[in-house]
């Protein structure tokens, strides 16, 4: 069924995902400093919960999409 989803087309043509999610995209400071802690101090976040990892993992997907697309992560997201 999925397959089938995957091939459907909209009334106004394909969804262009990968722009979608990075125009969404906006820098989250919390996000940010969970990042710096993961690389400074992997024992504790190692220790954090699952939810707070996962929400990671999809933010930094989103933030390089949004950089593959043109967009500054760096600064503030513009």
């Amino acid at each position: 069924m999925n397959d089938s989803l995957n091939r459907f087309g909209f009334l106004d043509g394909r969804r262009d995902k990968e722009r979608n999610r990075a125009d969404a995209w906006k820098r989250d400071e919390a996000m940010e400093q969970l990042a710096a802690l993961r690389d400074s101090n992997p024992e504790v976040y190692e220790r954090m919960g699952t939810t707070a990892r996962m929400s990671l993992g999809y933010y930094e997907n989103d933030k390089k999409i949004a950089a593959q697309h043109g967009r500054d992560v760096n600064k503030g997201g513009n």
